[in-house]
């Protein structure tokens, strides 16, 4: 095989090695480094190994056929744990030496029927090769250059020196790679906490409703939700009753570029079928009895906004088809008239439904489903999301606080904070709220330590007969007492009855001052007067 000039390689060494220094993506700068070789030794074809992140493999990052780059080709990662010697790229590799063969379908010295099979399926047969292993400066391998097809080759010495610098270059490149993801990736992690900081100082604000996410799935949730909030594009939100849909509706509206205009909202399932109609979309004068006046729809009135239409999947089939007809043309007809009325709304729906179960029961259309469908939003259940379950209580003490124009917040008890985490929230997040709003209201506004769950009330007060005897509050035997005198025993007694009360009432204090039939301040003063604890 020719030699090349070795004055004119030292030339084109020095060109190859700034256009390397040049390179800062590992991807380019493997292509450089093939092309380079390629030009050193007038390849026609080659390929370019780099060992991955892992340190376990060492990938194809970049091919050449015909002088040409190619995005598809068959050559595959070549494990290093499962390399043998007898094949040309697995022996270079393993014992660092340079393999060159002149015959590559006459050379019997190694096991080629990979390279011939992967030459076949790009439609090639190379009449040599060389492999050449690339060491770091730490003398590490970090690649594998090979080379089809050569034509010109110079002496050992020239080629071991660009060898050297290609293996440097790849290190290199590697480490800017892995610092360039790195970076990437801090500089993710920093919007996600300057988001996170900025939903920190919104929850603060007295007037603040939107969603508090500090678990995974609502955290998920927010972040797919960043893709569309600027987009012209409806959503559908899915999720079970009270896991809080209005609220992300509303998170969608005040993050949006529709801010500043209307935000309605409908439930579809609480009106007729006949007044939903006209509330969606007015009615003209004379339209039906009682329309003694135009009416501007909900759509309408919230034209550059935002509607938020609830329990989508309760809407009567005959309003689907024209909702869906609104929002394929964004026109809209009031009932009774004649012209029609261009509209900019971004619908938000929502249901608890499976919309796919209406539809096998011709319950729901299937092109409205399909045209909702276009950016799903499934919500998950509270139970789902414990992480979100103190911070939403603390949120909701706060809210009521400030309803009941409490001077300071009470706090939640440990207690109170176990019971709230021990349980499963069927209502969702609407349920937290108002058993924490009930708590506050049990509570002494200082310290929030009694948490009513579920319907523990509801099925306590129901074995409970209508009228309790006197008896049956005392059904037990009350003890003796030493004939002392009268006011000792009266208030022994006193202790005793108000005791009973409390047990049998699981010490809510506030049904116990009621069987009693004495105020609230006065059965909290008495048990503190006789030291009754639970």
């Amino acid at each position: 095989m020719p030699s090349a000039n070795t004055g004119e390689l030292n030339n084109l060494l020095l060109a190859i090695s700034q256009t390397l220094a040049d390179r800062t993506q590992l991807a380019s700068t493997m292509d450089a480094i093939l092309g380079a070789a390629r030009q050193l030794t007038q390849a026609r074809h080659g390929i370019m190994y780099v060992l991955d992140q892992t340190g376990q493999a060492l990938v194809p990052l970049s091919v050449h056929k015909h002088e040409q780059p190619l995005h598809e080709h068959p050559w595959m990662p070549l494990q290093l744990d499962l390399l043998t010697d007898n094949d040309p790229f697995s022996y270079a590799i393993t014992t660092g030496e340079i393999v060159l063969i002149n015959e590559l379908y006459a050379y019997s010295g190694y096991n080629c029927d990979t390279i011939y099979q992967h030459e076949a399926a790009m439609d090639l047969r190379s009449a040599n090769l060389l492999a050449w292993p690339l060491k770091d400066h730490q003398n590490l391998t970090v690649g594998l250059l090979v080379l089809f097809d050569l034509c010109l080759i110079d002496d050992e010495q020239s080629l071991s020196v660009f060898t050297k610098l290609a293996g440097t270059s790849i290190r290199q490149a590697m480490l800017l790679d892995t610092y360039h993801t790195s970076l990437r990736s801090l500089e993710a992690d920093n919007a996600a906490l300057n988001r996170e900081n900025q939903q920190l100082k919104a929850r603060k604000k007295a007037n603040y409703t939107g969603p508090i996410a500090e678990s995974e799935p609502m955290r998920d949730v927010l972040e797919r939700l960043q893709r569309i909030l600027t987009l012209p594009v409806d959503v559908l939100l899915r999720g079970e009753t009270g896991a809080g849909k209005e609220v992300i509706a509303r998170y969608i509206h005040d993050n949006s570029d529709r801010a500043n205009q209307p935000f309605i909202a409908q439930n579809c399932a609480a009106i007729p079928e006949q007044l939903l109609e006209s509330e969606l979309f007015g009615h003209k004068k004379g339209a039906f009895t009682g329309a003694d006046k135009d009416k501007k729809g909900l759509f309408e009135a919230a034209n550059g906004g935002t509607l938020f239409l609830d329990e989508i999947g309760d809407m009567p089939l005959l309003l689907q088809a024209k909702l869906l007809r609104v929002l394929q043309e964004r026109k809209i007809r009031p009932i009774g008239g004649s012209e029609e009325r261009s509209i900019d709304v971004r619908v938000v729906a929502a249901t608890h439904c499976h919309l796919m179960e209406k539809i096998q029961k011709n319950e729901f259309r299937a092109d409205l489903f399909y045209r909702l469908n276009v950016f799903p939003i499934t919500l998950p259940p509270l139970r789902d999301r414990p992480a979100d379950i103190l911070p939403l209580a603390e949120h909701f003490v706060t809210l009521t606080s400030q309803k009941l124009g409490l001077d300071s917040e009470p706090v939640l008890s440990k207690k109170a904070r176990k019971r709230l985490m021990e349980y499963a929230f069927p209502g969702n997040v609407r349920e937290l709220r108002n058993i924490i709003e009930r708590a506050v209201l049990l509570s002494d506004f200082e310290t929030v330590d009694t948490v009513e769950l579920g319907d523990e009330e509801a099925y306590m007060l129901s074995e409970l007969p209508a009228e309790i005897p006197e008896e049956s509050v005392f059904d037990s035997e009350l003890p003796e007492v030493d004939m002392g005198s009268l006011k000792d025993s009266v208030i022994q007694y006193e202790r005793t009855v108000i005791m009973k009360t409390l047990e049998r009432f699981n010490w809510q204090t506030k049904k116990a001052a009621e069987s009693l039939a004495v105020p609230l301040s006065t059965l909290s003063h008495k048990i503190k007067k006789y030291e009754i604890l639970p």
